[in-house]
């Protein structure tokens, strides 16, 4: 199994609406892809400012991650999208509970 885990910067005044997106579209979105088996987005509990949302996908294949990740890295191509990327890596699960 792989992971894909990203992390991207909520810009100020968007973290509501970013968070609704993640909720409505997010699933769908990772739903759709080749050898998804899991999706989960999560944020700081305390963090006021700064904001950083972390994803982490999970896919059958690394070749299905990295697949993943050049979605996740289109990011990058849209200046005026909520939330601006940190990074992304895929990585092997080397172990789960």
């Amino acid at each position: 199994m792989y992971a894909l885990v990203g992390q991207v910067r909520i810009k100020p005044g968007h973290e509501e609406g970013t968070a609704a997106m993640a909720r409505q579209g997010g699933p769908e979105l990772v739903r759709g892809m080749s050898g998804s088996t899991a999706a989960y987005w999560a944020r700081p509990v305390d963090q006021e400012s700064d904001l950083i949302q972390h994803s982490f996908w999970l896919f059958e294949t690394e070749a299905d991650a990295r697949a993943a990740e050049t979605t996740f890295n289109s990011l990058r191509e849209m200046p005026e999208a909520p939330a601006e990327l940190v990074g992304a890596q895929v990585c092997e699960v080397i172990a789960a509970m």
